[in-house]
């Protein structure tokens, strides 16, 4: 086994802190949309404005990032906050698998990585539309009740006192703050934990490696979706590392990766697992699994190398 050299631990140093801070203004902004949603979106006006069709409900979540553009790094506390709500678990579901990813800066920024190609934005965004809806559709069948853990509500460690909303502008601004400041402590400690072991990962795994797999079509998919949930890069950015690898992977493992990462990753799963039921997590991950594998396999005998 090698020795660990000091420029090891500044690269892992490097790649800690770059986690953490490319990740926790996507923190901010959903622990703050999270506790708008709680403030001003009641039960009933969810049951008004969801479509009581099971699946038309579920394909509307999944267009959702057009108008709310989060990143994966926040996607949770909403999630959350949704199911708390009253919205079925699986159309929450569907909307936390699909904004990541089907939001216009996302789609942009993919775009400018694989060069204006406009075979892989779309590629990209029809997988991911149809891994996130066929997902909501199974967890709708599956999985009845909303799936959270018991000790699920939030409770602010750095304030005291019982959260309560006021008829007051200032009160409700109050209200606000705090419930954004208990959600980013809780979730703030899980992507600290998940930023160590990418640090890991990344420091750990040799690129060339993972090159020497890249032209299976099958093997090659399997590697991407392992790699991307460890590294845990911001659905924002990872279309550039996924353009790095272009000339040595095939197409369908490129497009697993940029799938399958902003949907599960190591962050995201600690997360998921501190605020819903192990069922709920673990049928979550095998069926996007399934469904990453199987779209990205006919990715490659769709259209073969980039």
């Amino acid at each position: 086994m090698d020795k660990v050299t000091w420029a090891d631990l500044v690269n892992f140093k490097m790649i800690f802190f770059s986690v953490i801070i490319e990740a926790l203004p996507f923190i901010l902004v959903g622990v703050f949309v999270s506790s708008v949603l709680n403030l001003f979106l009641s039960e009933e006006l969810i049951q008004k404005l969801l479509p009581q069709n099971r699946v038309l409900g579920i394909i509307i979540a999944s267009i959702l990032g057009i108008l709310l553009p989060l990143c994966e790094c926040g996607i949770v506390p909403v999630t959350r906050r949704l199911v708390q709500k009253g919205v079925p678990v699986s159309v929450a579901a569907t909307f936390m698998l699909a904004t990541p990813i089907i939001n216009p800066v996302v789609l942009l920024a993919t775009s400018v990585a694989f060069s204006l190609n406009p075979k892989m934005v779309w590629l990209r965004l029809g997988v991911a539309f149809l891994v996130s809806i066929v997902t909501g559709i199974v967890l709708s069948f599956v999985l009845k009740d909303n799936q959270l853990k018991e000790n699920s509500d939030l409770h602010c460690d750095c304030c005291s006192g019982h959260m309560a909303k006021s008829d007051s502008i200032v009160g409700n601004l109050f209200y606000l703050l705090k419930g954004a400041c208990s959600e980013f402590f809780e979730m703030g400690k899980f992507l600290i934990a998940g930023a160590f072991l990418s640090a890991i990962a990344q420091t750990t795994i040799p690129y060339s490696s993972l090159s020497t797999v890249g032209q299976a079509p099958f093997l090659s998919i399997i590697v991407m979706m392992v790699f991307a949930f460890f590294v845990s890069v911001c659905s924002s950015a990872d279309a550039f590392i996924a353009a790095s690898f272009g000339s040595s992977f095939t197409t369908g493992a490129l497009i697993a990766f940029m799938v399958f990462g902003p949907m599960i990753d190591l962050k995201n799963t600690l997360m998921l697992y501190h605020s819903f039921r192990l069922r709920f997590v673990l049928t979550l991950i095998i069926v996007a699994v399934f469904l990453c594998v199987s779209l990205s396999y006919l990715s490659n005998l769709l259209v073969g190398g980039v």
